[in-house]
């Protein structure tokens, strides 16, 4: 811990030494051009829709539905069921691949589950918080879990990770999963912005340091949660949430060009996938920020805030 510490320390008074030199220039070239520029990492389109009674919702299935399972339809047939883990429905990872007719590697050893069906390649492991699709990275809610012995992941990932479609009706109770023709999700390499994940991860690193990865995300999705918000104007990318006047003091003190740890990386990409820990807050604060702000999320003692 000492060696680190001064490492930061090194790290900080460095940066701090090249300021006058390095603070009007950027690691990436484009990063001068991209200033006030449309943010690259757009979010993926829903594919997932949850159907009620009175058409089209997006709500957690309520506390007192108790059902344990929802019958799962392709092609206008039952091909199984779907286990339910706090409102969300799960399926069997090979099994559903399987059930769509892909063809490929599938191997699930109980504990971890890995693809590589019709150009999607995908790995999930049981007590991990997110799994991996063309090497990008999908937050858990819920974990992984196991049906029958498999590994299973939730339903609305797995269509996004392939392209497909699925409607899920609450008032029949059925999902239903429409054709079976794979668009694999793009990339990372082709989705990521390099520069984005730069300055994320060390906005989160130097915020809060080598806390739980839940931290680093609820950090991550704060700063992702500026970028293009009417309220931080000609805030368009990552680069210029984190760089805009008097915002945040990892700046103003030099720790944001500390090297982030591996998991940092984690967060930003997970943030930048938009996995939302803090329900759209924008503010961060260790106490309360007082009148005019809403608490609206709290994360291991961390509160986060909207403008009231």
């Amino acid at each position: 811990m000492k060696s680190r510490l001064l490492a930061k320390i090194a790290a900080v008074i460095c940066a701090v030494c090249l300021a006058v030199g390095v603070m009007s220039q950027t690691v990436f070239a484009g990063d001068a051009e991209r200033a006030g520029g449309a943010y690259h990492a757009e979010l993926p389109q829903a594919t997932f829709v949850v159907m009620g009674a009175e058409g089209e919702m997006n709500t957690p299935l309520p506390a007192t539905d108790n059902r344990q399972s929802l019958p799962l339809y392709l092609g206008g047939a039952q091909v199984g069921a779907c286990m339910m883990v706090n409102g969300e429905p799960y399926v069997g990872v090979e099994a559903f691949c399987r059930a769509l007719g892909l063809s490929g590697q599938m191997q699930d050893n109980g504990m971890a589950v890995s693809l590589a069906v019709d150009g999607a390649v995908l790995y999930a492991q049981l007590g991990q918080a997110y799994f991996t699709c063309n090497d990008r990275y999908l937050y858990l809610e819920n974990g992984a879990q196991t049906i029958d012995g498999a590994v299973a992941l939730p339903v609305e990932d797995l269509v996004k990770c392939l392209g497909l479609t699925a409607y899920w009706d609450r008032a029949a109770w059925t999902l239903t999963v429409n054709g079976t023709v794979v668009t694999p999700m793009p990339s990372g390499e082709n989705y990521y912005d390099e520069s984005d994940v730069y300055w994320l991860s060390r906005l989160i690193y130097a915020t809060v340091g080598e806390r739980s990865l839940e931290d680093q995300v609820a950090v991550g999705s704060m700063c992702v949660n500026r970028v293009g918000n009417a309220a931080f104007p000609g805030q368009n990318n990552i680069y210029d949430v984190i760089f805009a006047k008097n915002q945040f003091e990892v700046v103003a003190n030099g720790m944001i060009y500390v090297e982030p740890d591996a998991m940092s990386t984690l967060a930003a990409k997970l943030a930048l996938e938009g996995c939302d820990l803090v329900n759209g807050a924008s503010y961060m604060s260790v106490g309360d920020m007082g009148a005019g702000y809403q608490c609206v999320a709290q994360v291991d003692g961390l509160s986060f805030y909207n403008a009231a």
